[in-house]
């Protein structure tokens, strides 16, 4: 898979591939802005940055949906195995999943925010709540397993063996 920045300002992403894809996904690794809990960032996200996001391409997304990272402090007598877990927590606040049909689409949605106006909205919307400096974005080639047992694919690896 190829990134090709079309734009000076890398508006248009376009997305290649030597097959069809299925499912088009993209990732964003988000961060709250310093002095904000995370009962705010959430709150904001939801009722106000989310709602800009449906209100302005939603008729692009296939699906939006946002992960909020639920951290877990633990004591300083917890087990090893707990204490491994824990360290390898991300400090991102939220990993927001776009699902689209296509990279046609996340073109069409990096045009409208790099939009004069839309994309001041979403601007001037961030700075309430997000760490922007911070923000992370994944383009993701989607591999999924279908659900099992794992029978089959012990089977498929024991055979290979």
């Amino acid at each position: 898979m190829s990134i090709k920045f079309l734009h000076r300002d890398a508006a248009r992403i376009i997305v290649r591939s030597g097959r069809d894809i299925v499912m088009f996904k993209v990732i964003w690794l988000l961060k709250r802005k310093p002095g904000i809990t995370l009962d705010q960032f959430r709150d904001h996200y939801e009722n106000s940055h989310a709602v800009l996001g449906q209100t302005h391409f939603g008729h692009l997304l296939l699906s939006y949906t946002r992960n909020y990272n639920v951290r877990v402090d633990l004591p300083e007598n917890a087990d090893p195995i707990a204490r491994a877990i824990a360290s390898k927590q991300s400090d991102h606040d939220c990993v927001t999943e776009w699902v689209l049909r296509d990279d046609q689409a996340l073109t069409e949605v990096f045009e409208l925010l790099f939009d004069p106006v839309i994309g001041k909205l979403f601007h001037d919307d961030e700075e309430h709540f997000l760490d922007r400096d911070s923000v992370r974005l994944v383009v993701c080639d989607v591999h999924a397993n279908r659900p099992g047992d794992g029978k089959e694919a012990t089977a498929q690896l024991q055979d290979k063996q």
